[in-house]
């Protein structure tokens, strides 16, 4: 029947490389596609994230092995799955491929995503010379699905003036492994101008925050904002933000703020979304980063005005906010089999 609703599964896995939002995007398509019967499927014992899906109002079945998601999934009749967080291994993909007609998956960087009929990439890499993404790769800033407080922060900002003296947010999502957040407080402090300095501590945190306070005890102008959405709570008056190269930059883009990153491992140093085209500053690889690279990188953007400008200019053109329509239609597309009439 044309009218019948689509059947869609999500399956979403815990990468620690890609942080918690695969678990976020989940969430927001979910309610996007919430007019069709959906069904979520996570493999996490993270209370953060099970928390998150509770407040959500959406209630997840959980799994352990792929053995037992194949039996679930089995008499389901799926119409379309979705699949985010971790990459994906080609056993696990032939035993989901009899289940579904069509496959759609996010940011999969594994063996198994040959098998789907599309992988959507948020966090893409550069193309050398005369190189072309595999025939089922679709990549763009399209791909990050963006969450109602974002929108609510971007509308916000369009009535700020800058801060005086500038704020700077220091924010490094994702588990910040090799604490990036110690090292670029450090730098920063010991610029001898007016700052205001303000670190997001997330609950990937896994540090001693007592060092970072430690350092901060000399700064009147200086915080710590230690919850789940402390990068959300910063956002509404940073003047600039330097961050990691991951999901990060997205959010930082949504709303319109200059913005330094620094990988925090070498996976992170491919993602090419966070680029002077964009309108970001990209240092590298942060472990390696000499305290003047990000000190001349700050001042680049406190001292000139129209490069400010032109970082703001170049993310509202991204147009983050509208991507969330934009990657309901593609997954209504694909669940419809309406792109099979493109092929």
């Amino acid at each position: 029947m044309p009218n019948q609703k689509r059947k869609i599964a999500f399956i979403v896995e815990q990468c620690p490389f890609k942080g918690l939002y695969p678990f976020k995007r989940a969430m927001i398509l979910s309610k996007l596609l919430d007019e069709e019967s959906v069904f979520m499927f996570i493999k996490t014992n993270n209370p953060i994230i099970l928390k998150q899906f509770e407040d959500s109002g959406i209630t997840p079945v959980l799994f352990e092995k792929y053995e037992e998601l194949v039996k679930a999934l089995r008499n389901l009749e799926l119409d379309l799955i979705i699949q985010d967080g971790r990459d994906s291994l080609i056993e696990q993909m032939e035993l989901l491929r009899p289940l579904c007609k069509t496959m759609v998956h996010f940011d999969d960087f594994g063996s198994g995503n040959v098998l789907v009929d599309c992988n959507v990439l948020a966090l893409f890499e550069e193309l050398g010379s005369g190189e072309l993404l595999p025939p089922n790769t679709l990549a763009g800033s399209y791909a990050f699905a963006v969450e109602e407080q974002l929108q609510e922060i971007a509308a916000e900002r369009n009535t700020m003036i800058e801060n005086d003296p500038p704020h700077i947010v220091i924010a490094f999502e994702d588990g910040d492994e090799n604490n990036l957040t110690y090292r670029t407080l450090r730098h920063l402090t010991q610029l001898h101008i007016p700052l205001k300095i303000s670190v997001a501590i997330d609950d990937e945190y896994k540090h001693p925050v007592s060092d970072l306070q430690m350092m901060l005890l000399s700064r009147r102008n200086g915080k710590i904002v230690q919850k789940s959405d402390a990068l959300y709570e910063l956002l509404h008056s940073a003047d600039i933000v330097v961050c990691n190269n991951n999901y990060t930059p997205y959010k930082v883009a949504a709303v319109s703020i200059p913005c330094i990153t620094l990988a925090q491992q070498e996976r992170e140093i491919g993602h090419s979304f966070a680029r002077e085209l964009n309108g970001f500053i990209h240092l590298g690889l942060g472990r390696k980063i000499k305290q003047s690279s990000i000190q001349n990188a700050v001042m680049e953007l406190l001292l000139h005005e129209h490069r400010r400008d032109r970082a703001i200019r170049k993310q509202r053109s991204l147009d983050i906010l509208g991507n969330n329509e934009i990657l309901q239609a593609l997954l209504l597309d694909f669940a419809y089999g309406r792109h099979l009439a493109q092929l």
